[in-house]
């Protein structure tokens, strides 16, 4: 019985230090629900880059938007029961030299997975150079992307991922926006970070 305690421990240790080392982006949605713009934003989407096989994503936990006034997150009803992933392939060639003023768009294809359902979807990946003295850089050890950040807009039809089906029936495109976003290296044992 100590045996089985001593493990779950551990499991729990590791659990909580994998998701310390994960660092979340600020997230923009907005939408039109009954004829009202709607709107949240919170640290709620992480950006992984896995260098072993070059695979970017990018995944938003919608419960996390949820503010707990009913009225302001019923359009969110639809959304929390899922998480978006997108999954594309980013070489590392193609990643950006620092320097002290520039900033790289990257145009990454791949692919949305929403709802249970998988859709083809491309986007562009704008990278810049932030300074070690400013308040948006963390010291974590990794030099490259402790000192860049990301920019990403997307949006999509609820349609494309069968939300209108559900209760609310959204209809109308839900875009999102994540601003100065920490990309993270994705590293053994995080892969759970990822599931949808």
């Amino acid at each position: 019985m100590k045996t089985v305690s001593c493990i779950i421990s551990f499991l729990f240790l590791v659990g909580n230090i994998t998701s310390q080392e994960v660092y979340p982006s600020n997230t923009f949605l907005q939408t039109c629900y009954n004829n009202e713009t709607c709107f949240a934003n919170q640290n709620s989407s992480n950006l992984f880059y896995n260098e072993t096989n070059h695979e970017f994503y990018l995944v938003i936990d919608f419960t996390k938007f949820k503010t707990g006034v009913d009225s302001l997150d019923a359009w969110l009803d639809d959304l929390d029961d899922t998480k978006f992933v997108f999954k594309g392939v980013l070489n590392a060639d193609k990643l950006p030299a620092l320097s002290n003023h520039g900033y790289k768009t990257l145009h990454i294809n791949g692919s949305i997975s929403l709802n249970n359902v998988i859709q083809s979807y491309s986007l562009d990946l704008i990278l810049f150079k932030i300074s070690p003295e400013g308040m948006l850089y963390r010291n974590t050890g990794n030099d490259y992307y402790d000192k860049i950040r990301a920019n990403i807009q997307l949006a999509f039809k609820p349609k494309e991922f069968k939300l209108d089906k559900k209760p609310h029936h959204l209809k109308k495109t839900i875009s999102i926006n994540i601003g100065s976003g920490y990309i993270n290296q994705l590293k053994p044992g995080m892969e759970n970070l990822i599931g949808n």
